[in-house]
């Protein structure tokens, strides 16, 4: 499975009112910058920069891709990869709407399960009543999508009957070696593994408890069997309550209550 990229909405109130615009209208990112957004997402993730639907917006305009009352050329996205060293191709010149047998479908997602991205330009339907610009992502059981418009789950992971039938156009981006699988090896397992039980660990290592055990619980604090941690934030000391017990700590309570009661 490919990796998602970074994901940008057009509809952020951080810009989403800032305008893209060419002379003669009062477009603004929020209404028409869907295309420079599923840009956006995908640059920054494979540069590392910071590069946002402001900044892809502005290339835009700035290279005179913005098309007048209405949103963004389909010319836009090969210049605008190509100026960060991305290799972006368009897969089609006519429209696929409502053509699902096409057969550039199935080369679109053997590339995707290659590990390139994809925009797609979708038709009316599912994902917009007009034109929309969305980032194809991963192509499986459904079709993964980060949707610069929404966040409803039909539209990020789309049904890939419906999205062949919706869909107009490709634009594939070279995302391989991104999304390129590292060599795991034993003793990056065991690190990333030692790694994980510790965060887990440590979230256990507080005084959450159930109702059911409070007698049991003031009976091994009372006798001295169960010793509290440093105070946590309420003053009291920490018991840990729910984490592991190990053979060694069970062999000590054991032994402490053996000497307790003069068992031992």
């Amino acid at each position: 499975m490919n990796k998602r990229p970074a994901v940008y909405m057009q509809t952020d109130k951080r810009w989403k009112s800032l305008p893209y615009r060419v002379k003669g209208e009062s477009a603004t990112i929020g209404g028409s910058g869907c295309g420079p957004t599923a840009a956006a997402m995908a640059i920054e993730t494979l540069t590392g920069r910071t590069f946002t639907p402001v900044d892809a917006c502005k290339w835009s305009v700035d290279h005179g891709y913005k098309a007048l009352n209405q949103g963004t050329y389909y010319s836009y996205f090969v210049p605008q990869f190509r100026a960060f060293g991305i290799e972006c191709r368009q897969m089609l010149g006519s429209s696929l709407h409502n053509k699902p047998d096409h057969s550039i479908h199935d080369r679109v997602k053997e590339y995707i399960r290659d590990g390139c991205w994809a925009v797609a330009l979708m038709g009316p339907g599912t994902w917009t009543s007009g034109g929309h610009y969305v980032l194809v992502w991963d192509w499986n059981a459904k079709i993964r999508i980060n949707d610069p418009a929404s966040t409803k789950d039909k539209r990020l992971n789309g049904d890939p009957d419906t999205f062949r039938r919706e869909v107009k156009q490709y634009w594939l981006i070279d995302a391989r070696d991104y999304n390129k699988e590292e060599d795991m090896t034993q003793e990056k397992f065991n690190a990333m593994f030692a790694a994980a039980m510790g965060e887990y660990r440590q979230e256990l290592r507080d005084n959450d408890c159930g109702a059911w055990s409070e007698a049991a619980r003031r009976f091994v604090v009372e006798q001295g069997l169960f010793a509290g941690g440093s105070a946590g934030p309420d003053g009291q000391p920490n018991y840990m309550w729910e984490d592991l017990l190990t053979r060694e700590q069970a062999a000590q309570l054991l032994y402490a209550f053996a000497r307790r009661y003069g068992l031992a």
